[in-house]
C-alpha cells in the first residue's frame, strides 16, 4: 500500500511540475504536444493508482484521499486556465489569419 502512495505522490509532483512547465510554454512552441502527451500519461497512472487506492477494502486513510481530491480539483483549476488561455490564443490566430486573407482578397483586386 505505501508503494501505491508512494506512486502517486511522485505522479502528483510530475503533474504539477508539468502543468507549470505547459503554463510558461509557448503556444507555438513545439515541446507543447510532447507535454500534453506526458501530461495524459502521467494523469492515467494517477487515476490508475487512485482506482487501487479505493478499490482495497483495507485502505482506510480518508485524509489522504480528501488530499488527493484537493489535488484533483487544483490540478483541474489549472487545466483549465492553460486550456482558456489556450483557446483566446487559436481564436487571436484565426482573427488575424482572417484579415490577413481579406488583405490579400483586396490587393488581389487592385
Amino acid at each position: 500500500m505505501s508503494d501505491i502512495k508512494a506512486s502517486l505522490d511522485n505522479v502528483n509532483i510530475a503533474i504539477d511540475q508539468l502543468l507549470e512547465h505547459a503554463a510558461d510554454l509557448l503556444f507555438e512552441d513545439e515541446k507543447s504536444d510532447t507535454l500534453v502527451f506526458k501530461l495524459h500519461e502521467a494523469i492515467s497512472a494517477r487515476q490508475h493508482f487512485i482506482d487501487q487506492l479505493v478499490g482495497d477494502s483495507q485502505f482506510e486513510d480518508k485524509q489522504y484521499l480528501q488530499q488527493q481530491v484537493s489535488l484533483t480539483e487544483k490540478f483541474a483549476q489549472q487545466a483549465t486556465i492553460i486550456r482558456v488561455d489556450r483557446e483566446a490564443l487559436l481564436r487571436g490566430m484565426r482573427k488575424g489569419q482572417q484579415q490577413t486573407n481579406l488583405y490579400k482578397t483586396i490587393n488581389a483586386k487592385r
